[in-house]
């Protein structure tokens, strides 16, 4: 894939990125987005970004969403966490 501002190729990387979530920006660490590094762009993939959203959903707790955690299961559901 090309960037769309300098038209190089765009990496795979884990990284992040900020997204809006029930009126408030949240960041996700450990994620995966396109990154261009010529000219430092990040490209976050659709279905990354719908993931993120359902994984808020269960798992957030404060502003930080862990992509790489919740996607392996490994943290605890929020809902857990208040029972």
């Amino acid at each position: 894939m090309k960037c769309i501002k300098c038209n190089n190729t765009l990496h795979t990387e884990t990284g992040s990125f900020a997204m809006n979530f029930d009126g408030k920006t949240i960041k996700v660490i450990n994620a995966p987005v396109l990154h261009c590094k010529n000219c430092n762009s990040i490209v976050v993939d659709d279905e990354v970004k719908d993931n993120a959203k359902e994984f808020a959903k269960v798992y957030l707790s404060d502003d930080t969403l862990d992509y790489a955690e919740c996607e392996a299961g490994t943290i605890m559901p929020i809902m857990n966490l208040l029972l």
